[in-house]
């Protein structure tokens, strides 16, 4: 089968072509004790520029709720700018097997976030996602982490990058509370 001729500049059409998303969460602590845990998600257009971002505090949460947190938050932050075709990049193996449904939820208050999670993932008509080492997952690892240092006086912090301007506050929303693992 011959490949068709490309010209620079030519894009295919832009609902063929995939939208990425990398997010990770960062609690630490036990489901007992849980420490401040944190979010940072990181959206893509098709070219794999940056278009979107979230570094938030979510309370106390233990890592496996921050990653499922980080997944919901970046789902939702897809589905309002429309978009249909996506990819998503995790470094929690087990979330990925958990919501691709390889592996069973076996802590009663991680179901809630699974179901959430699934229910997002409906959702989109092409999504597909994948576990990714630590060290591919770096941008969105960087933003939970730098919610989690900055100032509690602050509150938390959701930015978006424009591609015409700069990054721009968006409207705050009230962290929900969830279940600890």
């Amino acid at each position: 089968m011959p490949v068709p001729e490309t010209h620079e500049g030519d894009h295919p059409e832009p609902s063929k072509r995939n939208y990425l998303l990398n997010a990770d969460g960062s609690g630490t602590g036990t489901t007992d004790n849980p420490a401040q845990g944190a979010i940072g998600v990181v959206l893509r257009d098709p070219d794999g520029h940056p278009i979107a971002e979230i570094s938030k505090r979510i309370g106390p949460a233990i890592n496996t709720v921050a990653e499922y947190r980080a997944l919901i938050e970046g789902l939702k932050l897809a589905r309002s700018r429309g978009i249909q075709r996506i990819r998503v990049f995790l470094d929690s193996e087990l979330v990925v097997d958990q919501v691709n449904g390889r592996a069973k939820v076996g802590k009663e208050h991680i179901r809630p976030l699974h179901a959430e999670a699934c229910s997002l993932l409906q959702e989109f008509p092409n999504i597909r996602i994948w576990w990714v080492p630590r060290k591919w997952n770096a941008e969105a690892d960087a933003l939970a982490t730098k919610a989690l240092l900055v100032a509690d006086r602050s509150g938390p912090h959701r930015h978006r990058r424009s591609p015409t301007g700069p990054k721009t506050p968006a409207p705050r929303k009230s962290p929900r509370h969830a279940s600890l693992d």
